[in-house]
């Protein structure tokens, strides 16, 4: 028996044995379940809730993709930022805005912003928790109780008539 033979031999057998088991594992994938959990009734509805908003405000800006106008409004299918496993950026962000993002702090309820969020994270390519109003409200009362610096020191701040130089020159 040569080498050949025996090699043949044992491919033949290898390919035999996987063809079986491919076989017999056929009928068995039609029963397999997704791995993913299935969405539990209250994120069902803060998804219907969060699409419905989209669809009527975002959608211009972010598009119906999700993937924005290129330069101009951010993505949101696929940004990592909107899939952090703590989703306070993104809350903060529908909060107070960004950019050219207004801000939806008086607009919207700390549910209908877990709604926004939740659908934002599970939509598209996108697949992150959900986010709940608890979450919201939290980030929300961080936001409005985190005092603010004057961005302008005392001895910046003008008093009194301010002149120009080449103005005071230019005066008798």
């Amino acid at each position: 028996m040569s080498i050949r033979t025996t090699l043949r031999g044992k491919v033949l057998t290898l390919v035999g044995t996987v063809g079986l088991l491919g076989a017999a594992a056929f009928p068995l994938m039609g029963m397999a379940q997704d791995a993913s959990p299935a969405a539990t009734p209250v994120e069902s509805n803060l998804i219907a809730e969060g699409e419905q908003i989209y669809n009527n405000v975002c959608i211009a800006c972010h598009q119906p993709d999700g993937k924005g106008i290129a330069g101009i409004y951010l993505p949101l299918n696929g940004n990592p930022l909107v899939t952090l496993d703590d989703p306070t950026y993104l809350i903060s962000t529908i909060i107070t805005g960004r950019g050219g993002m207004p801000t939806f702090a008086g607009t919207y309820n700390d549910e209908q912003i877990a709604a926004i969020a939740t659908y934002v994270r599970q939509n598209w390519d996108n697949d992150a928790g959900a986010v709940t109003p608890e979450e919201v409200a939290a980030v929300r009362e961080e936001i409005t109780t985190t005092p603010i610096l004057d961005p302008t020191p005392e001895g910046q701040i003008p008093s009194g008539n301010v002149q120009s130089e080449a103005s005071a020159e230019a005066t008798p």
